[in-house]
């Protein structure tokens, strides 16, 4: 969904903090299902991929095992979407996570939960040597993460 490689991919880019994503897109009259809607799969896999990289972004390589969406209203295309993912809960093998399209005037279009499967170590460095940039996304968010902490620390005193 996001990958530069892919011609046809939505191209998101991603903000991200401590167990947390977010993007801003506007679909396209490609990504249509019924009557100016985004199809139901392509907000799916907005939320899939927005989840899934709150959980990237913490150096943790998983995939999707569950993955629940619930539509509150119609995606509209050619109007701009804003997507976030939260953690919501870490163990030693999975990583859940909640997510949210929204709209305009931050209106709720679509809400969805998963599960994320967390890889084994030999398949995780079978992936990291195949794609380039690995290192350059974890010091992203290390660096968010750092900055984050740092504004907490000057509220509080």
């Amino acid at each position: 969904a996001c990958g530069r490689a892919n011609p046809h991919g939505l191209h998101l880019d991603f903000e991200v903090s401590r167990d947390r994503a977010e993007t801003r897109v506007v679909a396209k009259r490609e990504h249509t299902g019924y009557d100016g809607a985004v199809h139901g799969g392509i907000v799916a896999a907005l939320l899939d991929e927005t989840m899934g990289w709150t959980v990237f972004h913490q150096g943790i390589w998983a995939v999707t095992g569950r993955l629940s969406v619930k539509f509150r209203r119609p995606v509209p295309v050619a109007e701009e979407l804003h997507i976030v993912g939260e953690v919501t809960k870490q163990t030693h093998r999975a990583v859940e996570t909640r997510g949210e399209v929204r709209g305009a005037g931050g209106v709720l279009l679509a809400e969805s939960e998963a599960m994320f499967l967390i890889m084994p170590e030999k398949r995780r460095r079978e992936l990291e040597s195949r794609y380039s940039r690995v290192d350059e996304a974890f010091a992203k968010v290390k660096a968010a993460v750092e900055a984050e902490e740092k504004q907490l620390e000057h509220g509080r005193t």
